[in-house]
């Protein structure tokens, strides 16, 4: 079973959803096959007892279920398939539950289908309630022109020669969903563009941009936003006045922006301030930071209780370099636990060695490194490095230049890892090694192959060394 889709299923989900999932499928509404609830039953014990392979052969489980009857094979698939349509159908289930605003509208379509005026009223005015409570996001806007074109074909059915109160509203409400799809699919294109070379067409966004520059769009936060964010990807540097205008907005509407929708706006905006800083307006990294703490004191930055261990790594890179070190330590070790189960302890220990680095606590430093257990490449690169520099902060010239050596072959051995993952970290090793031999009449020579050296790793160190 251990490869199946039904147990890949089953592996995302936390306590929570276990015990819902098990409710669903106890209900005989949802489940007529009570074989498919004591299977549930037990592969919810092998999760508790932390998913032994052996407890997951097929014929260990087929006995455990069935311990009078020789092993089916095909017995088994079939309850696995069906138990796997079960947890698929309590998925719809539960987003029903959690979107109100949708199983309501949902249900005013059926309503209006039956031709049942009344109830359709009732479910119309329920469906508007729940969606002035619903997050702000492009469904949100989807969502006001479903239920104002649902109300639009229902007043067409009464067949009355009235003027029509939905059909200018039903209109502008389509607009605004398709203007502000448009703009977020201009600016997510014109962000790949810069990461990859791929060319996207992006037709009629020019007639978008000019109308809604004409509008007043105070009520319309996201389509401001997305205005704002298309000008900052089109010119970053001439729009520094809009990257504020930007995040005061965001700062403004967040709390009433779903998790979905604000993710992707604070990481437009982060990347705004990481390309400023590259271009060597350090002023913006005091910026960065407040984005980043906002993201994490409003868990925006974290998604399935989990946070990216990239951004972990920026965070805790970007309080060193603005000398936040009691900031980070805290940072550090609060949001650890938030980080993948196999990067945790790396990530912990890593990270309070450059604390201690930068602290100038090169023994504690040592220490830290010592724990590190190399389950991810990058520790493993990040470590051999910041070892380096620390024998080099301590005058150990022999452990350094056996460090170095050490490093080198690592990387030469290593075929696991890309050329452009190892060019960096090779400079570094040649430049630091440079440092090692040459008298300080040779410096100002060296500086200047520091500062032509593309890609290097730690060049900041190197130069301060060298100054």
């Amino acid at each position: 079973m251990k490869n199946t889709k039904l147990l890949q299923f089953l592996q995302t989900l936390d306590g929570y959803d276990w015990r819902s999932l098990l409710a669903f499928v106890e209900r005989p509404f949802h489940n007529p096959n009570p074989d498919a609830h004591r299977f549930l039953t037990h592969l919810h014990a092998l999760w508790t007892d932390g998913w032994k392979p052996e407890t997951l052969e097929r014929e260990a489980v087929f006995k455990s279920l069935f311990p009078k009857q020789p092993y089916r094979y095909q017995m088994l698939n079939q309850l696995m398939s069906d138990l796997l349509k079960l947890a698929e159908d309590w998925q719809v289930w539960k987003r029903l539950q959690e979107d109100t605003a949708l199983a309501e509208l949902i249900k005013a379509e059926e309503l209006v289908r039956l031709q049942l005026d009344k109830h359709y009223r009732q479910a119309n005015r329920k469906a508007n309630e729940a969606l002035e409570k619903a997050p702000l996001s492009p469904t949100y806007h989807l969502q006001s022109w479903q239920l104002l074109d649902l109300a639009e074909q229902q007043f067409f059915r009464q067949n009355t020669r009235q003027p029509t109160p939905y059909l200018q509203e039903s209109n502008s409400a389509l607009d605004d969903f398709f203007m502000l799809q448009k703009l977020q699919y201009t600016c997510e294109m014109l962000n790949r563009q810069r990461l990859i070379d791929q060319a996207f067409d992006t037709t009629f966004v020019e007639p978008v941009i000019n109308h809604l520059s004409g509008q007043d769009l105070s009520l319309k936060p996201l389509h401001q936003l997305y205005l704002y964010l298309y000008q900052m990807l089109q010119a970053p540097a001439r729009h520094q006045e809009t990257f504020f205008h930007y995040v005061d907005l965001f700062r403004e509407w967040s709390a009433r922006l779903s998790p979905e929708t604000a993710r992707p706006l604070l990481y437009y905006a982060i990347n705004y301030c990481i390309g400023r800083i590259r271009d060597g307006e350090r002023s913006f990294a005091l910026h960065l930071l407040g984005l980043y703490q906002q993201g994490i004191d409003e868990k925006i930055l974290i998604e399935e209780k989990q946070l990216s261990p990239w951004t972990y790594k920026n965070m805790v890179k970007l309080g060193l370099n603005l000398k936040r070190y009691d900031w980070v330590e805290d940072f550090v070790k609060a949001y650890s636990d938030y980080l993948p189960a196999d990067q945790q302890k790396d990530a912990l220990h890593y990270n309070l060695a450059e604390l201690y680095f930068f602290r100038a606590d090169y023994e504690a430093a040592l220490d830290q490194l010592r724990q590190v257990e190399f389950t991810d490449i990058h520790y493993n690169l990040g470590s051999r490095t910041l070892l380096a520099k620390i024998y080099y902060e301590q005058g150990a010239w022999d452990a350094l230049e056996a460090s170095l050596k050490a490093f080198q072959v690592f990387l030469r051995r290593n075929r696991s890892i890309s050329t452009k993952v190892k060019t960096p970290y090779a400079n570094f090793i040649r430049l630091t090694g440079a440092l090692l031999r040459q008298l300080p009449a040779s410096y100002p020579k060296l500086r200047a192959k520091v500062e032509a050296t593309q890609p290097l790793n730690n060049r900041d160190w190197l130069l301060t060394k060298l100054s």
